[in-house]
C-alpha cells in the first residue's frame, strides 16, 4: 500500500510554490500553516482547481498559552472539514514539570479530539527529542488524540550516534504524523538534500510503518540551503526529484 505523499508549502496566502507548479511535481497533498482566517472553502477554492488536497494543518504550539486549547479545537475544526485527520506542531516544556506540560497537552487532545482530528508532535527537543524521550512523554499524556510527527532526518539533528531505521520502529505505536526528509546523519547539520543524495533509508522507514498500521500522509518537509524558496523552478526540479526518488524505492506509485 502506498501513502498519499504530501508537501509543507507554506500558507494558503504565501505558498512556497505556486499551487500548480507544485501539483506537476506529483505531490498529492500539502500540509499548510493555520491561521485564524483559514476556511475549508477558501482552501478548497485555491486547491481543488489543482487536484491538491489539504493532509495536514501546521500551526504553534507555546504550551503556557492558556488560549491554546481553543485555537488547537478552531484549527482542528478546519482540519475535519478538509478531510485532515491531524494537526502538525512543535513544542517545548522547558520552564514546566513534565506532569504540567502532559496536562496541558491532554487539553490540546480534548480540544482536537472532538473533532476527531490528532495532535501530532514533531521531532524536537526536549519532549521529543528522539524514541525514549518520545515514549516518556507519551506515557505521561496518554491521550487518545496526541501523538508524535516522526521526521525521518530530524532525529540525527538533534542526536549523537542514532539510526532513524531503529527510531521509528521504537516509537511506531505512537505516530500519527510523518515528516520526509534526507540528511547526512550528522549532528546540527542543516544541509537537507535532495531524496536519495542522503543516508535516509525511506523505503525501510515506509515498511515499518506500513507494519505498524500508518495510513496517513507522508509530507515531505524540504528545508536548508539546498531548497531555495527565491528560485521557484530550481525548487519545482528538486521536489519532482525528491517524488521521483520515493516511487523508485517503492513508497508510492
Amino acid at each position: 500500500m502506498s501513502n498519499l505523499i504530501s508537501y509543507r508549502a507554506g500558507s494558503l496566502e504565501s505558498p512556497n510554490l505556486e499551487w500548480s507548479r507544485l501539483a506537476a511535481t506529483g505531490v498529492q497533498g500539502i500540509e499548510l500553516n493555520w491561521t485564524p482566517e483559514l476556511t475549508a472553502a477558501a482552501v478548497d477554492a485555491a486547491l481543488t482547481p489543482h487536484g491538491l488536497c489539504v493532509t495536514s494543518l501546521g500551526l504553534g504550539c507555546p504550551l503556557d498559552d492558556d488560549d491554546l486549547p481553543a485555537q488547537f479545537g478552531a484549527a482542528a475544526a478546519v482540519a475535519a472539514d478538509l478531510g485532515a485527520h491531524y494537526l502538525f506542531t512543535s513544542t517545548r516544556g522547558d520552564d514546566m514539570t513534565l506532569e504540567e506540560a502532559a496536562g496541558r497537552l491532554r487539553r490540546l487532545g480534548d480540544a482536537t479530539g472532538a473533532h476527531e482530528v490528532c495532535v501530532a508532535l514533531e521531532t524536537h527537543p526536549e519532549l521529543c527529542t528522539n524514541a525514549a524521550t518520545m515514549k516518556r512523554t507519551m506515557t505521561a499524556v496518554q491521550h487518545r488524540w496526541i501523538g508524535i510527527n516522526y521526521d525521518t532526518a530530524n532525529v540525527y539533528y538533534y542526536n549523537h550516534d542514532i539510526d532513524t531505521v531503529e527510531q521509528v520502529a521504537a516509537c511506531s505505536d505512537y505516530i500519527r504524523g510523518v515528516h520526509f526528509k534526507d540528511g547526512h546523519g550528522k549532528f546540527h547539520d542543516f544541509d537537507f538534500p535532495v531524496f536519495g543524495e542522503g543516508i535516509v533509508p525511506f523505503d525501510k522507514v515506509h515498511e515499518i510503518l506500513q507494519r505498524s498500521g500508518y495510513t496517513d500522509a507522508y509530507c515531505m518537509e524540504l528545508e536548508g540551503p539546498a531548497f531555495n524558496r527565491e528560485d521557484p523552478q530550481d525548487l519545482a526540479a528538486k521536489i519532482t526529484r525528491c517524488v521521483d526518488h520515493l516511487r523508485r524505492v517503492g513508497v508510492t506509485s
